[in-house]
């Protein structure tokens, strides 16, 4: 595949993935009615941004209004959903040729009917909303694409984008490692709170969430499954270009497959601040080494 189109395509992926992990991040922590309650929610507002991927500069207003507006709606902010839906958009346009047209219309509709305001009070069905037009626009590449390249690229984009974004998420304060109430909210931003609790017994202790996140080998968001599914496509299609990228996937990998499940709380934080880097440098070496002609077009 032309690295112009790789390059579209694996940003549509990760875009669309951004969306969902930007809206099931602030709809746990700030939009639910049960959302986590963080005696200072300057803590929660920085550390959402940090693991959003946005900037925390010294004049940022740290509140969750404020939170919410940079993080949902601001089209200038690049960790936000705005911005990820017209990434998606653009670079569904862009790669025309390889994408179907029922991703292009899903997303190309999604754009056009994203609002500039969210109504007072309705801050949860917004990103209910969001989460819904991923899933759809997931749903039509899962239901329709070929296993080629196109479906590597895009699932790698999705792969890279949500491991950066969980293992962020392990290694912020936002995480409190002894609380089963911080689990649970955890579990449930990164969208597998109820399939933990489909498979644990009653009363499971916090080690069971934290291995279930970490190290389930069946539940497509958790570390250990979004590392392979990475790993995989990366060794599909660009194995000679980022090698040091997949070796380092692979030790990650071979990292977690080892990892005792009682060992799981402990390691939270150093396996998260390591992934995120790991998942951060492989995205930047695919977009110098993979798609550089991408870029210069």
């Amino acid at each position: 595949m032309l690295s112009r189109l790789a390059g579209s395509v694996f940003r549509v992926g990760a875009a669309v993935e951004r969306a969902d992990v930007i809206a099931r991040l602030l709809d746990a922590y700030l939009a639910r009615p049960d959302a986590a309650n963080v005696p200072d929610d300057r803590v929660t507002a920085r550390e959402l941004r940090i693991v959003a991927g946005a900037a925390v500069t010294a004049g940022s207003v740290l509140d969750a209004a404020a939170t919410l507006e940079l993080l949902a709606l601001d089209r200038h902010e690049p960790a936000s959903i705005a911005n990820a839906v017209a990434v998606a958009r653009d670079d569904a346009r862009r790669a025309r040729d390889v994408v179907s047209s029922e991703l292009w219309d899903c997303l190309n509709v999604t754009r056009s009917r994203l609002p500039r305001k969210i109504a007072a009070g309705r801050e949860h069905e917004f990103l209910g909303w969001v989460r819904e037009r991923s899933a759809l626009a997931v749903g039509v590449v899962e239901g329709d694409a070929s296993r080629d390249e196109v479906w590597e690229f895009f699932t790698l984009g999705r792969s890279l984008a949500r491991c950066a974004a969980t293992a962020r998420l392990l290694a912020s304060d936002l995480l409190e490692l002894d609380s089963e109430r911080s689990w649970g909210t955890a579990l449930r931003a990164c969208g597998v709170g109820e399939a933990f609790h489909r498979e644990a017994r009653p009363g499971a202790p916090t080690s069971e969430a934290a291995a279930f996140l970490l190290l389930d080998t069946h539940c497509p968001r958790s570390v250990l499954f979004l590392t392979q599914r990475a790993e995989v496509c990366l060794a599909d299609v660009a194995p000679t270009l980022v090698p040091d990228g997949l070796a380092e996937l692979r030790d990650v990998g071979g990292t977690l497959r080892t990892m005792a499940p009682a060992d799981a709380i402990e390691a939270a934080r150093p396996a998260g601040r390591r992934l995120a880097t790991v998942a951060d440098r492989v995205a930047r070496a695919l977009d110098e080494r993979v798609f550089a002609a991408a870029s210069a077009h």
